[in-house]
This record gives structure tokens, sequence and C-alpha cells, in this order.
């Protein structure tokens, strides 16, 4: 254990073990050995529930002792740190409800906003609506490498198209971007022409524009040309490394490319996802060019997706694991290429592994809005859920108008913690109420004593029909923590009218 191990600071306070003090302010608190023992097995464990028996173990070890004695301990911290920071998770225990150290966020700052809209599809024909969405698509993962701007996730940008002059002011006002990037795409076979504006959206001006022309592999410079320029204009220096890191690997054919956004669509939705549909575009891809690495990778999801709704054979996963891992060697510098990695072992319950990945993704894109939600899902998973709900925080800042799941996942980090309430009003705000999301309500209000609501919710699972199952479900989610697994499956069971 490191020195830095041994130093823990949660609000205005510092528990130092190597001192065995405990400051507010640098001044000297006073807690009894008893209280201070438990404090020091909280801040071991923060953001994690700790069970009662687990503290009764560490604190009074080989010794028989009552509830009462580590209620009193738990009453005293309270006195010297406020209520706040020690929760009571009901019928679980307690957690020490502070961020760690080394689970700290990139911080946003003043750094500018930057809004990519949707792209006008010039020639109308709806089959090139994948290369439009594409090339704005590729200007924000560009943009976001750099880490000098904020740069607002996909959802949020796209939920406007290109608009005339008059509607910028309106769209800063809703999405608080300070500038917008707005273009159009028209597409002649392998020829494909765009044209691209920066508008600065306080003052309603236009900073930059310049329209481009390509054919076959010269598309993916458009991209990089776009993404340069436009950090040319709004910070002073771009460093040739951003530059490299910012570009993709050279694919045989705009074709390849096409392919693997179109089957990228079909994935958008984990709700509606056509997983067959995907998969044969991929492949087909992959048949084009067997150097895509993202071609295995989006394979990888369209493979294992189903694992996050329904019991799925490890053989399933297994193949899933080694095409993330083949996208991941072709395209190294790519986040998503290891995102993808980390999602995969996660619903295998290689927890490590899924952080270790996810971390490398964080690596290349700190910015990314689906990194730092699945960031959160992760810690979630690991029973970290404060630590969890602050990088679900954080993806939400960068996509505002973010999509249901990552309400979805907070949701489920609420419940951890006793807050059923909170999971409940968040889940009753999905615009989708499907039965992975009906199932998480009965739990929160089996669990709020609502037992009639729960079950009215179990009811309409069964009316939707399909072969979706709450029983199955609730052993699928790929808690690290069998004390989390039975916290959930509490609540379920209860909904059931079964006990746990």
């Amino acid at each position: 254990m490191s020195v830095a191990d041994e130093v823990f600071r949660f609000g205005r306070f510092t528990l130092d073990l190597r001192k065995g003090t405990i400051e507010q302010d640098d001044e000297p608190l006073f807690l009894r050995p008893k209280a201070y023992a438990c404090l020091t097995h909280l801040a071991r464990n923060m953001g994690r529930v700790v069970p009662k028996g687990e503290l009764l173990e560490t604190v009074w070890p080989g010794v028989y002792v009552t509830e009462d004695s580590l209620t009193q301990s738990i009453r005293e911290i309270r006195k010297v740190l406020g209520d706040e920071l020690v929760r009571t998770v009901s019928k679980r225990g307690y957690m020490l409800a502070a961020g760690t150290g080394p689970q700290a966020l990139p911080e946003i700052g003043n750094q500018p906003i930057v809004a990519v809209l949707r792209f006008r599809n010039e020639g109308g024909d709806p089959a090139n609506e994948a290369i439009v969405d594409g090339l704005a698509e590729d200007i924000i993962n560009g943009l976001a490498r750099f880490g000098t701007l904020t740069v607002l996730a996909r959802n949020t940008s796209f939920s406007f198209a290109s608009h005339a002059a008059a509607e910028w002011g309106e769209i800063r006002s809703r999405i608080g971007a300070d500038f917008l990037v707005e273009g159009s795409v028209r597409r002649q076979e392998d020829r494909v022409l765009a044209a691209v504006n920066l508008i600065d959206a306080k003052v309603g001006s236009q900073l930059w524009g310049e329209r481009y022309q390509a054919e076959g592999e010269g598309f993916f410079a458009i991209e990089r040309d776009i993404v340069e320029a436009i950090i040319g204009r709004l910070v002073h220096r771009v460093t040739a490394t951003g530059l490299k890191r910012s570009s993709r690997k050279p694919i045989t054919s705009l074709a390849t490319y096409e392919l693997v956004l179109k089957g990228v669509t079909l994935l958008r939705d984990p709700a509606q996802a056509d997983l067959e549909g995907a998969e044969a575009l991929f492949n087909a891809a992959i048949a084009r060019d067997p150097a895509y690495g993202l071609a295995y990778t989006y394979l990888a999801l369209a493979r294992s997706l189903n694992a996050e709704f329904y019991p799925v054979e490890p053989e399933i996963l297994a193949q899933a694991r080694d095409f993330a891992d083949k996208g991941a060697q072709l395209a190294p510098d790519q986040a998503t290429s290891r995102r993808i990695q980390s999602l995969v072992r996660a619903f295998m319950r290689q927890h490590e592994a899924a952080e270790h990945y996810l971390r490398i993704a964080l690596e290349l894109n700190p910015f990314d809005a689906d990194c730092i939600e699945q960031m959160g899902y992760l810690l979630v998973m690991r029973g970290k859920p404060v630590d969890g709900l602050a990088w679900l925080a954080r993806a939400q800042r960068i996509d505002p108008l973010q999509p249901y799941w990552f309400e979805f996942d907070r949701s489920l980090a609420l419940y951890l913690i006793g807050d059923y309430r909170a999971a409940a009003e968040t889940l009753e705000q999905s615009t989708k109420q499907t039965p992975w999301i009906r199932t998480r309500l009965a739990a929160c209000y089996a669990q709020l004593g609502e037992i009639d609501e729960a079950r009215r919710q179990i009811a309409l699972i069964d009316d939707m029909g399909g072969k979706f199952s709450a029983r199955a479900y609730m052993k699928i989610i790929p808690f690290e923590s069998p004390a989390d697994a039975a916290h959930f499956e509490e609540g379920v069971l209860l909904a059931l009218g079964e006990k746990s």
C-alpha cells in the first residue's frame, strides 16, 4: 500500500492513517478508537456500500457485539462529519459518499462549447444519409480529441439540422453552444462535395467557411482538413500529434466506410437494434477490407449487445471478445475500439479488464461522452455508485440531450445507494418504457413498500409478450459485488411476490 493510499480527503476533511488523525481544514478532530476504525474502513471502501456484517467483523474481530455498537460509532462519525457524507442504505449497510482521488474526472473548465449540427443531405437520397451523418460525427470525434474544446455529443448536436442564420440564436439558447459547425454534403457515386461553416453563435456571424470536393479515399482527408481549420480558428495552436490522432486510418473504399456507418445506425438504439442486419453489414465491410479495425469493433458490439437484456451463451461473448480484440489491434488509436473491448469484458464479468480498456479509451479521447458515460456504468457495476454518478453527470454536461440509457444507468446507481424514489422518478421520465425499465421500476417501488405499483409494472411486462423475463433479467446485470446483485434481486423478487 502506497503512502497516498493512507491519506483520504472528502469534503473539508482529511483522514491520515499514517498519523492516525482526522482533520477539518487543518484543525484536528476527535473520534474514539472504534468510531475511527469504522471511518477508516469506510474510507478504504469509499463510494461502496459496506455491509453491517463486514464492519462488525473488521472493527470488532473475534468479538460478539450487537448492531447497537456499530450504530453508536456511526452516530459519532456523523457528529464530526455531518449527515451528508455518511449514508445509511436501508437493509444493507453504510457508505462514505465522496469521490476518490484516482477516479477524478477531467475538467471541462471554461472551454468554448462547440456543437456540430446534423449536415444537410443535398442530394436528398436517403441511401446517402449514413455518409452525410458519418462526416459530421467524425468531425465531432476529431474535435473532441484535443481537449481544448467542449464538443457536444452526437445525440445533442444532431437534434438540430444545419439551419439558416435566423435560427442560430435559438439553437444556442437551447444547448448552450458558443460555436456551431453546420454544413451540407452532396454524394455523386464515389464523388463527394461538402460545404462546412463555422458560426459564432453568440453574435450570429460566420467565422469561416469552405467547400471541399473529393473522390474515393480523398474523402477522409476532408475530415482532417475540416478539423484542423476549426481548431485553428478556435485555439491558438494545434499540435501535429493531435492532428495525427484525430485522423482515421485510411480504408480501401468509401463503400466499405458506408457499410460500417449503416451498420452502426442499426445499433444506435439498444432497445430496437437490428443485430442480424448490422452483423451482415459489418461482415460485408470486412470482406471488402479485412484490415478495417472498426468493422471488427462494431461486429463485436452487435454480437454481444443482447447480453445487456437477455442471457447470452458464453461462446457468443467469447466470439465478441475476439472480434473486439482484433478491432483494437487494427485500430489501436480509436477510443471506440477500446470502449467496446471494455463493454464486452463487462458483460463477461471481467471487471478489472473492463476498467483497464476503458481507461485506455479515455486516454485516447478524454472528452468522449460515450466513454465517460460507460465509465459511470462500469463503476456502478464495480460497486462504486457515487463515483459512477459523478461520471454520469459529466457525460450529461457534454450530451445534455442524452439518450435514455444515460438515465437508465443513473437510476441503478441511485437504487444501489438506497435512493429508490429518485431512481423511480428517473425511470418514469424515460420516453421508452421497455421491459427492463419496468423491471427496475418494479424493484424501486417494491423497496419503497408500494407493492401494488410494483406488481402493476410486472403485469405491464407480461402484457408486452416476447421472450423477456424479469426473473432472468435480474440475474444478468454484471454486478461485481454479490451484495449488489442480491440487493437488486431482492427488489425484483418482492415485486414478483416472492421472498428473496
